[in-house]
C-alpha cells in the first residue's frame, strides 16, 4: 500500500468514526436556527418585559429540576450574564446528592410554595421555569404559585414532548399555565440521534437549547437597555482588567435581594 493510500484510509476511518458527531452537530444547528427564527418576535417580547422588570429593580427568577437546574446555574453570576438573576436552588432537586430522591421530588405536590417563599418574590417580577417535558408536578406547580403572587411566568419546554408525556395530578402542562411559553424544539424523550441496532435514541438537546434561549434573551435585553441609555447590569469576567470594580458595584446593588450573592 502506498503512502497516499494509507493516508486516505486513515482519513476515511476518522470520517466514519466522526460521522455521528457530525450528525449531532447538524441536528443541533438545525434546531438552534429553528428556535431563534421561529420565535424571534416572542423572544423580543420577553426581552422587553425583562427590561421593564430590571428598570423597576425587579428580579428575574430561574427555576428547574433535574438537568433543567443547569439552566438556573447557567443564568446566575457569570461573565456576560445579568446581575438581577436569582436562581431558585434546592440541592435535593439536583443530581449530585440523590438522583432517585430528586426524581421523586420533582413529581411531588406542595413543594413549590415553600421553595418560592424563601426568595420573597414581589408582584411584577419574572420567573423563568425550565422543564423539558413540561408536565412534571413541581415545575407546573411553581408556575401556578408564582402567578398567584403576581409574577410574570415564562416557561421553556419542548412543546412536542409535552403533548405526549403523561400529565401530573394537576392535569395541566407548563405551557398552559405560563404567561409566555417558549419552545426548546426538542423531541419527545429529549435525545436526538438514533443508532443502528440500539432501540433508544442518544445525545440530548434540551440543555444546549435552553442555554441558547436564555442567552439570546440576555443579548436582546442588554441591547434594549443600551439603546435606551440605561445601565446594562451584566457581570464581566474577573480575568479582565477593571472587571472586579465593575462587578462589585453590581453586587452592592443586588446582593441584598439575592441570598446566593
Amino acid at each position: 500500500m502506498s503512502e497516499t493510500e494509507r493516508v486516505n484510509e486513515v482519513k476515511a476511518g476518522k470520517e466514519e468514526r466522526a460521522s455521528h458527531a457530525r450528525r449531532y452537530l447538524k441536528a443541533i444547528q438545525t434546531l438552534q436556527r429553528r428556535i431563534i427564527e421561529d420565535q424571534s418576535r416572542l423572544l423580543e417580547y420577553v426581552a422587553a418585559r425583562m427590561v421593564e422588570t430590571i428598570g423597576r429593580d425587579g428580579r428575574l427568577f430561574i427555576f428547574g429540576t433535574g438537568h433543567s437546574h443547569l439552566l438556573a446555574e447557567e443564568a446566575f453570576f457569570r461573565a456576560g450574564g445579568l446581575a438581577p438573576v436569582v436562581p431558585i436552588f434546592s440541592s435535593a432537586l439536583m443530581l449530585h446528592e440523590n438522583v432517585e430522591l430528586g426524581s421523586r421530588l420533582e413529581r411531588s405536590p406542595d413543594l413549590a410554595a415553600d421553595l418560592l417563599e424563601r426568595y420573597r418574590p414581589q408582584p411584577d417580577e419574572m420567573i423563568f421555569i425550565f422543564s423539558n417535558s413540561g408536565v412534571n408536578q413541581l415545575p407546573v406547580e411553581m408556575a401556578l404559585r408564582a402567578k398567584e403572587r403576581g409574577l410574570f411566568v415564562v416557561s421553556v419546554a419542548s412543546l412536542e414532548y409535552a403533548q405526549v408525556a403523561p400529565l401530573s395530578p394537576i392535569g395541566k402542562r407548563l405551557d398552559e399555565v405560563a404567561d409566555v411559553a417558549l419552545d426548546n424544539g426538542g423531541r419527545p424523550g429529549d435525545a436526538l440521534l438514533s443508532i443502528e441496532g440500539f432501540s433508544w435514541r442518544v445525545a440530548p438537546s434540551s440543555t444546549i437549547a435552553g442555554a441558547l434561549i436564555w442567552n439570546a434573551l440576555v443579548a436582546e435585553t442588554a441591547a434594549l437597555l443600551q439603546a435606551a441609555g440605561r445601565e446594562v447590569p451584566a457581570f464581566a469576567s474577573l480575568n479582565m482588567e477593571g472587571a472586579a470594580e465593575h462587578n462589585e458595584a453590581l453586587l452592592k446593588k443586588w446582593r441584598g435581594q439575592n441570598p446566593h450573592l
